[in-house]
């Protein structure tokens, strides 16, 4: 967050999304794809209101309406972001962008800067079906080798179809075979094109090849939930599919795991954010280096935590040349297959063996082969790496790395972008990674998106210490430049050799940019990567005495801040230190301090006002031997007032501007300072707190007494009691056998009559109330006494007559 570091800023009001950006190959203009609108800039004139051409490129109203109609948000999907922009030669631009979830490509004439129009005037447009996403969420990566292009995206509108495609004129276009489920939802993040068929006429004579980067779901795995693994697969470029056995599809495509994990306990970091790689020539390929930046999906020791690996090709080649994985179509099941492989070797490119074998196209291979390799794409070993850098509560996003020449030897520069808009630069040293500095490019909260660097010299005029290579990082609103180094921040020679920047070097008082070519007298010249030897390297600088970047005279006479302690005042000595590697040491009148001292997380010092802690304190930091003054305090006593202040006297403020946090009492020990105040009385508040919990008792019992009302006034109420008397019981005899209560109507008793027809029992006929009811003429005929029983029981003296099925209490 520096002052000193220039970070230029370009931003046009209204534009939003910049996802793609290209450079020129000359590194003069710098092209950026926007949602609805690409831009050209001059590089040496990177700054806001600087001029730049515009070329407006929206989805046209019909294919907003289908987006819309298909379901998707009209101010958020249905708009024409740029995913994709490529040079496809001198003249000419390749560009694609969603479209309204209807992707599509374009030429852009570079001279002109605007769209190729065909004869009628209309822009001319390709199907981006295979080459863009349709989603603007989507992550998608493509490459341009030789005016074809070779992409890595989506091709329908559910976004379920994931494919590598190769499209161009002259030849068949290629892709994946989705019924063979050779991706697995992935999310790519990079690709890369290398001539491996070089150095020409090589004993090998291999193919040309394009590497894919993306994370997927590992269906190798068999866990509970969904194991994500980061891959690196690869096709030839003269792939032309088979003749009879995957036709139109890639025969070359094969895939490995990338493993990330930590060297203690495995732990893996198997989502890949960013790839970047790093090529030093085109005859020297085996040299190249993978570099990764990936997270975890378990986040262990918190969340945001991340790793940068590196994978060596020579790793890659033997995970490529090892075993497959077979799957089993039914159970879908892997396995190590460790049976015969077919000749020649599925998956490899047309070799000079192949070619001996008279097989001179991908259309010639047999189909035993080519069978072979719809069920054993996946290689068995994976690409393993240990972390150089670990970062357990940050998140890295994006990478990009440049290999610099210091004075003693060649060194790799990592830039780091992070999911706040941070920047880190570092350089990887001794089986690691030395942050060198961390950059503020964005506000908090917006993510580096896009990293871009600019390997020429195009930054050496522009103020920036000759420090060829300028950064480029893109954001949602925003795109930021920043050069590779700035030497002149580091103004001791410590600080420039503990800084490990490849790009800058002590000489002659200053710190400088290192020369790409051996200097003239190389003894004139600090620059440790290795060890950031100080004492040694300054000595023979001549500058035994490093000079910081404020100066201060020896410690003995350093001008210090002045602070006044009132007695048990709280005061923080703060000490802000310039590298994270440095630590603190601080000094009381010459000595370390001792235990009985607080000191913060943050480094200060925190002192409470006494006799003994007058006096003066001094903040150094030591790294790598380098000792230098941060801050300087001369902390004295304040002399409190013996009697009572005047009215309208002010005590002098003195020129203390730290803020100070008072605990001094009144009532302080005999002895001391403040036990020599003027006594004061707290009768007046004692008087208002009784009050105050008087009324507060007062109105708790006001309370309670509205909330029971009810229930005081049916205790206060006298007793009634006709309320509480019960009701008389009925006689025994007036109640039925069964104990319950008398029906509310006397019920009919159909064969009563007929009994007393048949003069065996007379029961008097209990008519209800009412006019009377009509019988039908089943009713009417009486029941034969043959259907009637006269029971006496024993317990109970009175018979009962059972009729039929009911039985009915009489007295006979």
């Amino acid at each position: 967050d520096s002052l000193e570091r220039v970070v230029q800023r370009f931003k046009v009001p209204g534009v939003i999304n910049y996802t793609a950006l290209l450079l020129s190959p000359e590194g003069g203009t710098l092209y950026l794809g926007a949602r609805e609108l690409l831009l050209a800039i001059n590089t040496s004139h990177f700054q806001p209101g600087a001029p730049v051409r515009r070329l407006p490129w929206g989805a046209d109203e019909e294919k907003k309406r289908q987006c819309v109609f298909k379901g998707k948000d009209p101010q958020r999907d249905c708009h024409n972001y740029i995913k994709m922009l490529l040079q496809l030669n001198s003249t000419h631009l390749y560009t694609c962008g969603t479209c309204a979830f209807s992707p599509a490509c374009a030429y852009i004439n570079v001279q002109s800067f605007s769209l190729e129009r065909d004869a009628s005037g209309k822009v001319l447009l390709e199907d981006g079906k295979g080459r863009c996403p349709f989603d603007p969420e989507y992550r998608s990566t493509a490459v341009m080798v030789d005016g074809e292009l070779y992409a890595g995206t989506v091709s329908n509108f559910q976004g379920n179809e994931p494919t590598i495609y190769r499209s161009q004129e002259s030849r068949i276009a290629l892709k994946t075979e989705n019924s063979l489920n050779w991706l697995q939802d992935p999310v790519f993040v990079g690709s890369a094109y290398l001539r491996e068929s070089l150095p020409a006429g090589n004993p090998e004579g291999d193919d040309d090849k394009v590497y894919f980067f993306f994370s997927e779901t590992g269906k190798e795995f068999d866990y509970f939930e969904n194991t994500i693994v980061s891959r690196i697969a690869r096709v030839c470029k003269g792939d032309q599919g088979g003749e009879r056995v995957l036709q139109r599809r890639w025969t070359t495509f094969l895939k490995a795991q990338l493993l990330c994990s930590h060297p203690e306990d495995g732990f893996p970091f198997n989502v890949l954010q960013d790839v970047f790689v790093l090529t030093p020539g085109e005859l020297r390929w085996r040299e190249t280096l993978f570099y990764g930046v990936f997270t975890s999906q378990w986040n262990k020791g918190g969340l945001g935590s991340s790793a940068v690996c590196a994978f060596p090709m020579r790793s890659v080649q033997r995970a490529f040349g090892g075993l497959y994985k077979e799957v089993n179509r039914e159970t879908q099941q892997w396995y190590t297959d460790t049976g015969p492989v077919p000749e020649p070797r599925p998956g490899t490119c047309i070799t000079s063996h192949t070619r001996h074998l008279r097989i001179n196209s991908s259309l010639q291979m047999p189909d035993r082969v080519l069978n072979f390799i719809k069920d054993h794409f996946l290689m068995d070993s994976p690409v393993r790496s240990q972390p150089l850098l670990l970062q357990s509560h940050l998140r890295y996003q994006q990478i990009s790395v440049h290999r610099a020449q210091g004075l003693h030897g060649t060194y790799d520069v990592l830039f780091l972008g992070t999911d706040d808009g941070r920047l880190h630069k570092a350089v990887r040293v001794n089986h690691g990674v030395h942050i060198i500095e961390e950059i503020r490019l964005f506000p908090t909260g917006q993510p580096v998106l896009q990293l871009l660097l600019d390997h020429n010299q195009a930054g050496a005029g522009h103020g920036h210490d000759g420090a060829g290579g300028l950064v480029y990082a893109a954001t949602y609103t925003a795109v930021a430049q920043v050069p590779f180094a700035n030497c002149s921040l580091y103004r001791s020679c410590g600080e420039c050799v503990l800084a490990r920047d490849p790009f800058c070097a002590w000489s002659r008082g200053s710190c400088r940019r290192a020369s790409p070519r051996p200097p003239t007298h190389p003894q004139l010249w600090a620059q440790d990567i290795e060890d950031a030897d100080t004492e040694r390297l300054c000595q023979l600088a001549n500058v035994s005495q490093p000079r910081p970047r404020v100066f201060l005279p020896p410690a003995s006479g350093a001008p210090c801040q002045r602070v006044q302690l009132s007695p048990n005042a709280v005061r923080p000595l703060p000490c802000q230190l310039l590298s994270n590697l440095a630590s603190r040491r601080w000094l009381h009148n010459g000595a370390p301090v001792n235990t009985s001292y607080l000191v913060l997380p943050d480094g200060a010092l925190i002192l409470v006002g006494s006799p003994e802690r007058a006096g003066t304190y001094e903040c150094w930091s030591l790294e790598e031997g380098f000792r230098k003054l941060m801050a300087s305090y001369c902390v004295g006593m304040q002399e409190l007032a013996r009697g009572p202040l005047e009215p309208g006297r002010k005590v002098p403020a003195g020129h203390d501007a730290l803020e100070t946090v008072s605990t001094s009492r009144s009532t302080s020990a005999v002895g001391s300072a403040a036990a020599r105040l003027d006594g004061k009385t707290y009768w007046t508040e004692f008087l208002v707190m009784c009050v105050l919990f008087a009324t507060t008792l007062l109105v708790l019992a006001l309370f309670l007494l509205h909330r029971h009302r009810d229930g005081m006034k049916a205790l206060l109420e006298p007793g009634d009691a006709s309320r509480h008397q019960k009701p008389p019981r009925k006689p025994v005899e007036s109640l039925p056998l069964n104990g319950s209560s008398l029906p509310s109507t006397v019920p009919e008793h159909k064969g009563y009559q007929a009994l007393q027809d048949n003069y065996i029992v007379s029961t008097p006929v209990h008519d209800p109330p009412g006019p009377p009811r009509a019988f039908s003429e089943s009713e009417k005929r009486p029941l034969h006494v043959r259907d009637s029983f006269v029971e006496v029981s024993p317990a109970c003296q009175r018979p009962r007559v059972r009729l039929g099925s009911e039985i009915q209490d009489s007295v006979v």
